[in-house]
């Protein structure tokens, strides 16, 4: 996957991880975002299931400070 393309994927699973977030009141643990993505067959720009560890870099990547900051971001 090139550079473009892996921008797209990741705002695909950044918009779905938002709207996680917002129907939720408090912010769900990393275990638990990982869970649903995996569920709802959303894999990591290279084709791994998600982990804790690859979604919090991912965030981390796109400029967002964990789950965290993302909800602070759609608040």
């Amino acid at each position: 996957m090139k550079r473009g393309e892996q921008l797209k994927h990741n705002q695909k699973v950044i918009n779905q991880v938002s709207r996680l977030l917002i129907k939720k009141y408090r912010t769900p643990s990393y275990r638990t975002v990982c869970h649903y993505l995996n569920k709802n067959s959303l894999r990591s720009s290279i084709g791994n299931k998600w982990t804790e560890r690859s979604l919090y870099r991912m965030l981390q990547r796109s400029g967002y400070r964990g789950l965290w900051g993302l909800n602070k971001i759609i608040d």
